[in-house]
């Protein structure tokens, strides 16, 4: 799935298997289709923004720790750090470099091995939800009224995030969000 019209025409008009791909302009279409065809791969460019990185992922967690389990393989640009960073700590995805030639492409692709990591090494089902209300803008302490927990556990769950993220300060994580997103943040009580 992409909007990349020069990654979508290498995609189709490459050698097989990559000719063999099929092109969906929505995940949810990509989605319905690896219901049909469980033996393929799929594969999003995240770097294409329709929808933002952080809903595409979620939705994307979402099959991918629950039933069906896919693993998708994500393409992201080489010098784009961050979203690499996020992308490999937000679930069981394949993160890939777009750049790659149509052979490493073709060889990942055809890599039957699960992603590198363990569940530990994931936002688990506490975390996530911190960073997608973080990513709207609000407040440590609003996020705390919002899942009636103590204040100290939403801080506890930050620290967790910044140590999967290798992060050591608060602002750090609201300037990576910043760079994933449109909004702007701030982390005040």
């Amino acid at each position: 799935m992409t909007e990349d019209h020069f990654l979508r025409t290498g995609f189709l008009n490459g050698q097989f298997p990559l000719s063999s791909c099929c092109d969906y302009a929505t995940l949810d279409d990509a989605l319905v289709a690896q219901t049909q065809w469980p033996s393929a791969r799929l594969v999003v460019d995240i770097e294409s923004r329709s929808t933002g990185l952080l809903e595409k992922l979620d939705q994307l967690r979402r099959h991918s720790l629950f039933p069906p389990f896919l693993t998708p393989w994500l393409l992201v640009r080489a010098d784009n750090y961050d979203t690499r960073l996020f992308c490999k700590a937000a679930g069981p995805f394949h993160v890939l470099e777009r750049q790659l030639n149509a052979a490493a492409l073709q060889h990942s692709l055809l890599d039957a091995r699960p992603p590198q990591g363990s569940d530990k090494d994931w936002f688990n089902r506490n975390e996530w939800p911190i960073l997608q209300e973080l990513s709207r803008g609000k407040t440590l302490r609003q996020i705390a009224l919002m899942q009636n927990r103590p204040y100290s556990r939403i801080i506890y769950r930050l620290s967790c995030i910044l140590v999967k993220l290798g992060l050591s300060h608060r602002q750090e994580l609201l300037h990576l969000l910043n760079n994933l997103s449109d909004c702007t943040f701030s982390l005040t009580s």
